[in-house]
């Protein structure tokens, strides 16, 4: 075996595998694993059959592996094959080779199954957890990390995230976005604060509940189907969640998705008084980096929400 070069180029530290070394074939891995299973099994045809290989094969590859090295690594007879001296060295050093071969292939195989998602935290609390135990069942053996956001920008500088779930138009640059739903956003009360609606214009005596700063998402509303001016009271909540508890405890009226609230409708916390009037000019998206729709978690991942939106 080559001594280890003392040259202090990068690559040459002590302890490293010269780079000398890389162009001198080494035995191969195949090779390597029917010697093993000989050596364990004391018989060819034995090894053969636990390789799912012809005896032949396991033969050529001993003798290959002998040849490499131009020693007998067996000892022959009609009783099987022994381990020589010289085997019993190889045979411990290639234990230790392929066990650490396994042991990374069983690490990167367990951090390919991990899936690192954002999303916002009333999408995660009111859409995507209820869809959990069903989402794993389509993705078995795959562990879903999730982290909460309040921001819909989808922005992977500096994090190891994978995809986010976001609200927006799909238009966002270098980054990949698979449609899952449209937003249809709709008035939502409690069922007293309901009984004095019967024309959108009864909301101008109440206070509108607004998930966003610029009030933006009712005002789209109001212009399709409000009349007048819109209503005087306003309140401000950081996220959609905060609005639609408020509007469950009576303090007015908030504009938001069914989709997102199907518990509080289903126990009447909740009513739609003008369910047939909707806006929404976005949709929520599986946002990755571009080269992450190559990746086979993230197809299985973006095929599972699909079914599930």
């Amino acid at each position: 075996m080559s001594r280890i070069s003392t040259n202090s180029e990068a690559g040459y530290a002590a302890d490293a595998y010269p780079l000398g070394e890389l162009t001198k074939p080494l035995p191969s891995i195949m090779g390597l694993q029917a010697f093993v299973a000989v050596a364990r099994l004391g018989s060819l045809s034995r090894a053969a059959t636990q390789l799912h290989r012809t005896q032949g094969a396991v033969s050529r590859q001993i003798q290959q592996l002998e040849q490499y090295y131009q020693l007998a690594l067996f000892w022959r007879s009609a009783s099987g094959m022994q381990l020589s001296p010289e085997g019993e060295q190889l045979h411990q050093i290639a234990l230790r080779v392929l066990a650490e071969l396994s042991a990374f292939s069983q690490l990167a195989c367990q951090q390919q199954q991990v899936i690192r998602l954002r999303l916002p935290s009333t999408l995660a609390l009111r859409w995507f957890l209820p869809r959990l135990d069903s989402l794993q069942q389509l993705l078995p053996g795959m562990r879903i990390d999730i982290s909460t956001s309040i921001s819909d920008s989808p922005d992977f500088t500096g994090t190891e995230l994978d995809a986010m779930l976001v609200r927006g138009n799909g238009q966002w640059h270098g980054l990949h976005a698979e449609r899952l739903f449209t937003e249809h956003l709709t008035p939502m009360c409690c069922p007293e604060l309901a009984r004095d609606l019967h024309t959108p214009a009864d909301m101008q005596q109440h206070c509108l509940i607004h998930a966003d700063a610029g009030q933006q998402a009712w005002q789209a509303w109001w212009r399709q189907y409000g009349s007048g001016e819109m209503a005087g009271r306003h309140v401000e909540f950081d996220s959609l969640e905060s609005a639609i508890g408020a509007a469950v405890l009576g303090y007015g009226i908030a504009l938001g998705d069914p989709r997102l609230a199907q518990d509080r409708l289903a126990s009447g916390e909740l009513v739609l008084p003008f369910a047939d009037s909707y806006t929404g000019e976005l949709a929520y998206f599986l946002v990755m980096p571009e080269p992450g729709r190559h990746s086979p978690k993230l197809r299985e991942l973006t095929a599972a929400l699909l079914a599930l939106a």
